[in-house]
């Protein structure tokens, strides 16, 4: 259990990390709207990517405490 909590507390630091990254690309004015397109679609698939293993890394904890 205690690894699981340790890999969450650091996805949850990266999924700030993005969030943070992704904030800046929207408010920036110099880019237009086909540039934060661009700029943030990789962000929303990577923060995608580690909410899914997430609810993988919860899936196994749950299985095996059965």
């Amino acid at each position: 259990m205690g690894i699981n909590k340790k890999y969450e507390e650091c996805m949850n630091e990266l999924l700030k990390n993005l969030e943070n990254e992704f904030m800046k690309i929207l408010s920036n004015p110099k880019l237009d709207k086909k540039q934060k397109n661009l700029l943030t679609k990789p962000l929303v698939t990577k923060k995608q990517i580690l909410l899914n293993t997430l609810d993988a890394l919860n899936l196994v904890d749950k299985e095996s405490e059965k």
